[in-house]
């Protein structure tokens, strides 16, 4: 993995296309929030790491910023490290959806984050 690409073989100009749901003005705030409760360690439920996760990617992303994609990566790296694993995520971003603080992505390209998965499976083989 590129440091200056962690998504590689995707195309940095290409994140923005990569996930089907951006965030929306509220869930900006929403997601500083969560991430500050994070850093500072406060006592955080299963549904605020799932969201905290799912709105760190769509962030990064959206905005083309390989350096939060990688910071993305280390929290899930860390909290699967202590046992936080993802669980109901679908709940999670369903009510951010009802909650209007992520949007439907109309630059979303299907399949395009696969490629990404499959070059890492295909990595791990070697």
């Amino acid at each position: 993995m590129s440091p200056k690409n962690p998504l590689y073989p995707i195309d940095i100009d290409d994140y923005p296309n990569l996930f089907d749901y951006v965030l929306s003005t509220e869930g900006l705030i929403y997601f500083q929030t969560l991430k500050r409760n994070f850093i500072l360690g406060k006592e955080m439920t299963l549904d605020e790491y799932n969201k905290l996760r799912l709105l760190y990617v769509y962030y990064a992303t959206a905005n083309r910023n390989s350096k939060e994609v990688s910071a993305w990566q280390d929290l899930c790296v860390t909290l699967d490290g202590k046992g936080i694993f993802e669980k109901k995520t679908y709940q999670s971003k369903e009510d951010l959806k009802n909650k209007s603080l992520i949007l439907v992505n109309p630059n979303y390209q299907s399949g395009l984050y696969r490629k990404y998965i499959e070059f890492v499976k295909e990595n791990m083989k070697s």
